[in-house]
């Protein structure tokens, strides 16, 4: 006895399921600290209907929830460098899944592309970490915030750079 439809591969599947999973664990990390109930059925309700439907806008509302969640409490500690990398996480996998229908394979090609994509969209994510923890806005001068800011640009250039399509 089949478990899936025919024709859907368990990739597919284990994308969608990590679509679910991945914005309910960034917000879980918050635990013992237990977000509002309603942040918490908003995440949960609106990662399943991302899973259902992983090419939709809905996608959105899960990554808001907990990055606005996040913003909210001021957590600046390790916690935060986790949830940037599981947010990012899950987007990709959207991206992979958006990709065709359950019944398409995922491509490996494909898989590796967005994988590397993501993995560079979080270069910046430990500098712009270290430069909120690092700099007191009270005792830090001025051109150092300018210095941290334009840091973070740079890297997100090359990042862009350096996944931008090649030419055919």
């Amino acid at each position: 006895m089949r478990a899936l439809r025919p024709g859907v591969t368990v990739p597919v599947v284990v994308l969608r399921a990590l679509l679910l999973v991945l914005p309910c664990a960034a917000l879980a990390l918050a635990l013992p600290q237990v977000p509002h109930g309603w942040v918490v059925i908003g995440v949960v309700l609106s990662a399943a209907a991302w899973a259902w439907l992983p090419d939709h806008a809905v996608g959105v509302v899960p990554l808001v929830l907990v990055g606005g969640w996040w913003a909210v409490h001021d957590v600046v500690d390790w916690r935060v460098l986790a949830v940037g990398a599981l947010l990012v996480a899950a987007h990709v996998c959207a991206t992979l899944a958006s990709y065709g229908p359950s019944t398409l394979a995922v491509d490996p090609r494909l898989a590796r592309v967005w994988l590397a994509r993501g993995a560079l969209a979080l270069v910046p994510l430990p500098v712009t970490w270290l430069a909120v923890r690092g700099l007191d806005p009270g005792l830090a001068p001025s051109w150092l915030w300018l210095v941290a800011a334009a840091t973070t640009v740079g890297l997100l250039l090359v990042t862009a750079r350096l996944v931008r399509p090649e030419a055919r």
